[in-house]
């Protein structure tokens, strides 16, 4: 019975939640989309979401489909799950982007591939037949980090947030002074912890991979 209470009180709060975002002001839906209409996070409350996204209108056109109000109603409710961000290149397998944990966002592997066309920034490291191509690890490193900037910031957090960093090369004694170097563009002020493993091969013809972990 308490169980059912507690239930039907969180889903009051969330329709109160929503409703005062419906009837808010036109300068706070617009400073509200600025800072949350890009999460791709799915929640519990995707429905009311839903009907507020809809529901907004005004001069935030954006806001208005359902799916955008939706995310971002995902993000204010701050539940935890998967995370998948429609900007960042799509998984290779059965798994989101990244998995919200509290104030915790953990990042699954992302590689360098391009969103849409799965292309290889700096080249693919074999061809179709397996044979070994030139690649350059310094772009693909670059766009490893933006991919990730990308689901962070579609989650509501960002590269300033990572606390920790596991980076996978296959190449240790070829690639690792260009990732670094490329790596520390980007994180010498942050500072997070990091792991760099060397391993066999990767699920794609590519030859670095990071997965971090953020805070909300």
């Amino acid at each position: 019975m308490t169980e059912d209470v507690d239930e039907q009180t969180s889903f009051e709060y969330r329709r109160a939640l929503i409703a005062g975002i419906i009837d808010a002001p036109d300068e706070f839906i617009e400073k509200l989309y600025d800072n949350y209409g890009k999460s791709m996070a799915y929640s519990a409350g995707g429905a009311l979401g839903a009907a507020a996204g809809i529901a907004v209108g005004g001069p935030v056109g954006a806001i208005v489909g359902g799916v955008v109000g939706r995310k971002t109603a995902g993000t204010i409710i701050n539940e935890d799950g998967p995370i998948i961000s429609e900007n960042a290149p799509s998984a290779v397998g059965a798994y989101p982007h990244a998995f919200r944990v509290g104030n915790l966002l953990f990042v699954s592997g992302i590689g360098p591939r391009q969103p849409i066309t799965n292309k290889i920034p700096g080249g693919p490291i074999k061809d179709a037949n397996g044979d070994p191509l030139d690649y350059d690890i310094r772009a693909q490193t670059r766009a490893v980090i933006e991919n990730i900037k990308i689901i962070l910031e579609d989650a509501g957090s960002s590269l300033d947030k990572v606390v920790d960093c596991l980076s996978f090369l296959v190449d240790m004694d070829r690639d690792f002074a260009g990732y670094n170097e490329v790596y520390a563009e980007y994180f010498s002020e942050i500072l997070c912890a990091r792991t760099t493993c060397a391993v066999r091969a990767l699920p794609t013809s590519i030859a670095v991979e990071l997965k971090v972990i953020a805070k909300i």
